[in-house]
């Protein structure tokens, strides 16, 4: 090898948290021969990314983490219509950095968050290919690692269409996993994580969904009692989403979602193209793949100027879910009038709620999974005075958030986006995409962008799962693509207790998840019943309340009804609890068995405990607490819960850093906790 320069760039940067971001770049030319491999470590030395080039000139990598093996030698490559880029590849160039910088986050774990990693772009050439050119580019974290491709532009314009990925993922071992599978590409990212072992992923007789050929990103994986890893993709810039589909004994392999509307390709695109990011975090604890941004850390920076001064993440009330539970005969319930939505925005006003979403109907009511015929967003309900509500609680200090189908707003974006700006609305809930093949994912950039010169703010419902892009676009503050409180109305089996303490280290760790916590009416799992109207939840209220704290997103959805609300003193946690965060520590937790997260938010810390059906006490050590005393508030199950889970016991203490509580968690249970400095 020939080290032609080196540059070294300081620049000062992010003075507020005294971090200097640094700039450093080597760029070689190689005379590689094929057994030689370029290495990308982590500024801590305990991740190692490495690639090299087979006899047959294929690119392929391995990944280490702390010495262990996660990724075995696996092939990477493109393959196109009319090229491939794939194998016959020689080394050219290579540049290396280390990039250490500190961004602000709008809404999310954190208020900040440290962008510190290593990088290396390597160009290769293939003379079997047009212009031949194609850049691997690789991230080491302290805390994970990345991939991505590039194919560069050429002198000439050119249009590529791409067939397929030849990207493999080859495991050290047969690990254990939680993987959520799926029979086609059309869905909503809602099921159940399962956990497989990797060879065991299509061929286990127990598993309902044995025969779905597609698993979908993330997946988690216990590699020992010491490794845990993460893996999803970030930055789904002009591109489509990717699944896994499964190879010989522990290889997955990359399957993209194809062009609905062409044959034979998943994409086209001009060039210059950059592939996702394809991410592991990893972590010595199941906890540490929760406090990671690192989704968030592989996209852009932001993009929308002085975005502080409007954006708000909150709390939403949503009257779709309990209807017109606990209301009187005599108010005259209409979901959607005039008059049961200001009963709403009082309600929130009243009650440190920020939000009331209308929900699905307010333009017309029809059946949004089956009728996609188009529906005027500028038109509403003839019981429903849009402007008067939305000056009403513009006056009371609470926002209104509308639904829309994406097709709709698709149809008339600019037309309904200026109108609703007009209006005063403040964010949009879309829903029904099911599908991230490259036009919807493009479909939610541009969303995005659009909303923004409106200042609004977006819900993705019916979505794919998040991929970081609230970072470049922070005016996005919640996903759901999860299986959350909605199920209660038609599925006998979900959400369940395990399925509640499964997520937050199976998707959670990939972005914000609405999931509509905080029902109030709640049963034991053998006394549960799915009901449309009127619903019930399994597991107890504590394990609710939790939900408002273990559960991120920035806006939080509270599914039940004021009416219910109102009579009850646990409803003060939810009253007081935000949406979003300065920092996050998970403090225990096992995936599928129990979690427990404590959250800070200006000088109140909240800790939020969940468990599965099994009973579970717990030592809450306070170390997390700083220095002076604390007025603490638990909400946890009480003693006879198991044949009442709405009961809540609520005691105080006053404690200080270094004290423990002793919990007890009910099958299905759960605790929430408030920590305010005396």
């Amino acid at each position: 090898m020939r080290i032609i320069f080196i540059k070294i760039f300081v620049s000062f940067y992010m003075r507020i948290l005294r971090k200097i971001p640094v700039f450093i770049w080597f760029f070689a030319v190689l005379n590689y021969s094929v057994s030689q491999t370029v290495n990308t470590i982590s500024p801590d030395g305990n991740v190692r990314i490495l690639l090299r080039l087979t006899q047959q000139g294929e690119p392929e990598y391995s990944i280490i983490f702390k010495n262990t093996p996660f990724l075995q030698w696996s092939k990477l490559g493109l393959k196109l219509r009319n090229n491939n880029y794939t194998d016959n590849f020689k080394f050219i160039t290579y540049e290396t950095n280390t990039i250490d910088e500190v961004y602000r986050v709008y809404s999310g774990k954190s208020a900040f968050s440290r962008n510190y990693y290593s990088e290396t772009k390597i160009t290769l050439k293939s003379e079997l290919t047009g212009t031949g050119y194609f850049d691997i580019y690789f991230r080491a974290y302290n805390d994970g690692a990345a991939f991505r491709y590039g194919i560069p532009k050429s002198d000439a314009d050119m249009n590529i269409e791409v067939v397929s990925e030849d990207t493999e993922f080859r495991f050290a071992g047969d690990f254990n996993c939680w993987a959520m599978k799926k029979e086609k590409f059309k869905h909503s990212y809602e099921g159940e994580f399962r956990e497989y072992l990797i060879s065991s992923l299509f061929n286990n007789p127990n598993d309902p969904a044995a025969g779905f050929p597609f698993i979908t990103l993330p997946v988690t994986f216990k590699v020992n009692n010491n490794f845990y890893a993460f893996f999803s993709e970030a930055a789904i810039t002009n591109y489509p989403g990717a699944h896994l589909v499964k190879q010989n004994g522990s290889v997955l392999k990359t399957a993209l979602a194809p062009d609905p509307s062409q044959t034979g390709i998943a994409f086209s695109s001009s060039v210059p193209l950059l592939s996702p990011w394809r991410f592991f975090i990893f972590g010595k604890t199941p906890g540490a793949l929760i406090e990671s941004n690192l989704a968030m850390n592989l996209n852009e920076p932001n993009k929308i100027t002085g975005i502080e001064n409007w954006l708000k993440p909150g709390k939403t009330t949503w009257s779709w879910w309990a209807e017109d539970r606990g209301f009187d005969p005599s108010f005259g319930y209409s979901i959607l009038s005039t008059n049961t939505v200001k009963h709403y925005i009082d309600f929130a006003a009243a009650n440190n709620i920020q939000y009331v979403t209308l929900d699905g109907g307010w333009y017309g009511w029809f059946d949004a999974m089956n009728d996609f015929s188009f529906r005027d967003l500028t038109k509403t309900l003839p019981e429903l005075n849009l402007p008067e509500v939305v000056s009403y609680a513009e006056n009371r200090g609470v926002g209104i958030i509308l639904w829309v189908v994406w097709s709709d707003l698709e149809k008339q974006m600019d037309k309904a986006l200026d109108h609703f700006e007009r209006l005063g609305i403040k964010g949009i809930k879309m829903d029904f995409m099911d599908r991230d093949d490259k036009y919807m994912t493009d479909f939610y950039r541009k969303t995005a962008g659009e909303c923004a010169k409106r200042k609004l703010f977006v819900m993705f419902h019916g979505s794919y799962k998040p991929d970081g892009l609230s970072r470049t676009y922070p005016n996005i503050l919640t996903y759901e693509s999860v299986m959350g409180n909605e199920y209660s109305k038609w599925d006998p089996r979900f959400p369940d207790p395990k399925h509640n303490v499964t997520i937050p280290f199976t998707r959670m760790p990939a972005g914000p998840m609405d999931y509509t916590p905080g029902s109030f009416t709640n049963v034991a799992s053998d006394k549960f019943q799915a009901v449309y109207k009127h619903p019930m939840t399994k597991g107890t209220r504590a394990q609710q309340l939790a939900m408002a704290v273990v559960y991120e997103s920035g806006i939080l959805t509270l599914c039940e009804s004021p009416e219910i609300y109102k009579k009850y003193n646990e409803f003060d946690f939810l009253k007081n609890v935000p949406a979003t965060w300065d920092s996050t520590i998970v403090l225990d937790g096992e995936i599928g068995k129990f979690v427990i997260i404590a959250r800070k938010s200006g000088n109140n810390w909240f800790v939020g405990g969940m468990t599965n059906q099994d009973s579970r006490e717990i030592n809450l050590k306070l170390k997390f607490l700083p220095t002076g005393f604390f007025k603490a508030v638990i909400y946890s199950d009480f003693p006879s819960v198991q044949t009442d889970p709405q009961k809540v016991q609520i005691t105080n203490f006053r404690v200080k850093s270094g004290n423990s509580i002793t919990i007890k968690m009910a099958p299905g249970g759960g605790f929430a906790a408030e920590f305010i400095p005396e």
